[in-house]
């Protein structure tokens, strides 16, 4: 497969695994050194619906309204959770693990982030069929869509909040998929009590996982569904998992509280074609492009297929690409977007295109770039060398970000008495901005946890009481 398989034989001709823990070992390195930031410190305590919650509408004017108890049981987080589903939002299941996690402390976190991370790439490799014969190309073009190409890496991947948002919950949309698309690859499919209530579980993990991502995975469930009841493979655990997807859907967009959030974020909405420009070139187009980008082993496969009968590898490919590309489409009609959802797009994605690869190889076509080896061998090391370096300059501003935290936390510790705490800007060594972008986490650190220059900003007040003083606040 020209460059690809050529640079797959140059990092490890004999052991996937070798390429796969290495990159394991790497996102628990970048996991470990981004702290606790933003939106983590909020969910760290009991969600107070009486004052606000603990996000943008959290109040102000007393001690008694600013204070909030920290979590400390589970009985507290199904309290909080409770109180988020009536007042925020419909997410409760990912709000759970954030909020799950932020109580056991981030260690906990970081371990159980690399194994999410883990999961999710085998879940992918299992659903395009090459779980029997890992391909190293496969797997290379997975790793490189995921940490090259994709936008906002570092917010969906890295950070405790976002990861439960949108890497935990892609794997779960796809783990709930694949009983479905083994019936279709294998045409028979098992039928038990336990089948049902299985599907019933995991229907309602992806259903309630985030908005754009379950709005696709119940359009992907709904077509497999009726793609098994024509091959004759029909059995009651997939009707079971289309209805509680379905419900786990329906129950998560009509949350009370996502209306009351729409109302105070943005009051009296009305979606206008200014919004769908702006929504379409700021986020829409950034995942769309890495999307098309991670779809050329698809391309290349369909331009080199023969005409015949359309395969039913080929079919889940079709039926991927559409449900991948149906969750950008489907986020532009929401009062806000996010380039965080790319890596709920892209897992789709990535099972066609991985599936592409795979067929290529079995087909034994030519390479997708027919040159000499004494061409491919130079081309290889230049790119080898130029991933390492971008992933070590990576680690290297990761652990600047470590430090400087470290030493604000201390910072903290000693100016205790003071009221409020300045906090000088975050010290980072960062000498590659216009190569990271928005793969590093530099953009959203300029001061200590993301606070503001505003002690009344929710952001201040919950890092003030999470490390118990009373007000820290921005300064220049």
């Amino acid at each position: 497969m020209g460059i690809l398989r050529y640079l797959a034989r140059t990092i490890d001709s004999s052991r996937s695994m070798i390429l796969f823990a290495a990159f394991a070992s790497f996102f628990f390195v970048r996991t470990t050194f981004l702290p606790l930031c933003y939106d983590d410190y909020a969910y760290a305590f009991i969600w107070d619906a009486a004052h606000g919650g603990n996000l943008e509408a959290m109040q102000f004017g007393s001690p008694e309204i600013e204070h909030r108890e920290r979590i400390s049981s589970l009985a507290d987080i199904v309290d909080s959770l409770t109180a988020y589903y009536f007042t925020w939002g419909g997410g409760v299941f990912a709000c759970g693990l954030v909020q799950f996690f932020v109580w056991l402390g981030k260690p906990a976190f970081d371990m159980a982030n690399t194994i999410m991370f883990v999961f999710l790439i085998l879940v992918i490799i299992n659903l395009a069929n090459t779980w029997l014969k890992i391909s190293r190309a496969a797997l290379l073009w997975i790793l490189f869509a995921i940490f090259i190409l994709m936008p906002s890496s570092v917010l969906s991947l890295f950070w405790l909040t976002g990861s439960c948002n949108y890497l935990w919950m892609a794997f779960f949309q796809l783990f709930f998929l694949t009983p479905y698309v083994k019936a279709l690859r294998s045409q028979e499919a098992s039928n038990s009590a336990l089948n049902v209530l299985l599907m019933i579980l995991l229907g309602m993990c992806a259903g309630c996982s985030n908005e754009a991502g379950a709005f696709a995975t119940v359009c992907l469930t709904f077509f497999l569904t009726v793609m098994c009841k024509a091959r004759g493979i029909f059995r009651r655990w997939m009707i079971a998992g289309l209805i509680a997807v379905s419900v786990g859907y329906v129950l998560m967009i009509l949350a009370p509280g996502n209306f009351l959030r729409l109302q105070f974020l943005h009051p009296n909405f009305i979606y206008t074609k200014e919004i769908f420009l702006a929504h379409l070139t700021e986020g829409f187009l950034r995942v769309v492009v890495t999307d098309l980008i991670a779809l050329i082993p698809m391309f290349v496969y369909f331009s080199r297929r023969r005409p015949a009968e359309i395969t039913m590898a080929e079919v889940l490919m079709l039926a991927f690409t559409a449900a991948g590309l149906l969750v950008p489409i489907a986020l532009l009609f929401s009062p806000e977007y996010h380039t965080r959802i790319a890596i709920t797009s892209l897992s789709f994605i990535l099972v066609a295109s991985s599936s592409a690869i795979l067929e290529l190889e079995r087909q034994h076509l030519k390479a997708w770039l027919t040159l000499p080896k004494n061409f491919l061998r130079p081309v290889a090391v230049i790119i080898l060398v130029s991933f390492v370096s971008y992933f070590a300059t990576l680690i290297y501003v990761d652990l600047s970000i470590f430090n400087a935290n470290r030493r604000q936390v201390r910072y903290i510790q000693r100016n205790a008495e003071l009221d409020p705490i300045p906090m000088p800007p975050m010290q980072i060594r960062h000498r590659f901005e216009d190569v990271h972008g928005d793969r590093s986490a530099v953009p959203n650190l300029e001061h200590f946890a993301g606070i503001e220059g505003n002690l009344t900003n929710y952001k201040n007040s919950l890092v003030a009481q999470y490390y118990g003083v009373k007000h820290v606040i921005a300064s220049k």
